[in-house]
């Protein structure tokens, strides 16, 4: 099992359109900005870059069986009325017969942000929670503040980053001109329940990812793609946190990728 070490804090401030890093022993952190400052905007794209020393890792959203995922909050920052965190597409790791979903080297977490009043000072102070594991796992607590004035909304040198792994966020399945045209999802029994998915390309070898209520767990137990590679049929298993908790009346997330190509969407199985 991995093991967690006490819960270490660090806090820094910004300047122009990028925080200072955080550096600890295993990774490297900041906060990036699209735009050099807000002026006639009501929005503007951030971003959360992690840099991980060789071997360590971070977590998506869902980490899978094993991991802590990042939690963002933005108590305290000041003409923020949302800040909407989009993740990237993960991978999967295995460790100890635990696999778990997660990012190695670096990740960008872009965040688009919606000013209360447009263009106007934003001023973003963000305590970030998040585990970076190896054979242990650490958990960290980091401090940033990110300060856009209303003088200038140039584009940055750091949004072609930002931009780079925004490309890698999964998009809305049967949205107009994605690969993934639609998906559905059917209870089997008490327990599996099937997935089917739609391209309308070709798949080649389809991954899943389920989120479900807090505290299910999914498990893969098949898959299948049809003699035409146009659909694609996931078998999983549901682990449910109570035993009053009906298979057919869930609802989950799914997230499909293959071959560079990912969309992701809520489902209810029927």
């Amino acid at each position: 099992m991995l093991m967690c070490l006490g819960g270490l804090f660090a806090a820094n401030v910004s300047a122009a359109s990028s925080s200072d890093w955080i550096r600890t022993d295993q990774s490297n952190l900041r906060l990036i900005s699209e735009r050099d400052g807000v002026a006639g905007r009501d929005s503007v794209r951030i971003g959360l870059q992690i840099k991980l020393a060789p071997g360590w890792k971070t977590y998506w959203r869902t980490p899978g069986d094993a991991g802590i995922p990042p939690h963002f909050d933005w108590v305290g920052s000041e003409n923020l009325k949302d800040a909407l965190v989009a993740w990237p597409l993960p991978e999967a790791f295995e460790t100890y017969g635990l696999t778990s979903w997660g990012y190695h080297d670096e990740v960008v977490f872009p965040i688009d942000v919606t000013l209360k009043e447009a263009g106007e000072p934003l001023d973003l102070k963000l305590r970030l929670q998040l585990g970076i594991c190896e054979n242990i796992c650490i958990p960290y607590e980091h401090a940033f503040t990110l300060a856009l004035g209303a003088g200038t909304a140039k584009i940055s040198k750091e949004a072609a980053i930002i931009d780079q792994y925004a490309k890698h966020v999964p998009a809305v399945i049967g949205t107009s001109g994605v690969a993934i045209s639609r998906a559905s999802a059917m209870a089997l029994n008490d327990e599996d329940f099937r997935v089917t998915a739609y391209t309308n390309s070709s798949f080649d070898s389809p991954q899943i990812i389920i989120e479900g209520i807090e505290g299910a767990y999914f498990e893969l137990l098949s898959k299948d793609v049809s003699q035409d590679r146009e659909t694609a049929n996931f078998i999983l298993k549901a682990n449910l946190p109570a035993k009053t908790d009906v298979l057919s009346s869930q609802q989950i997330v799914v997230t499909i990728s293959d071959k560079g190509k990912a969309a992701q969407g809520p489902l209810h199985i029927e």
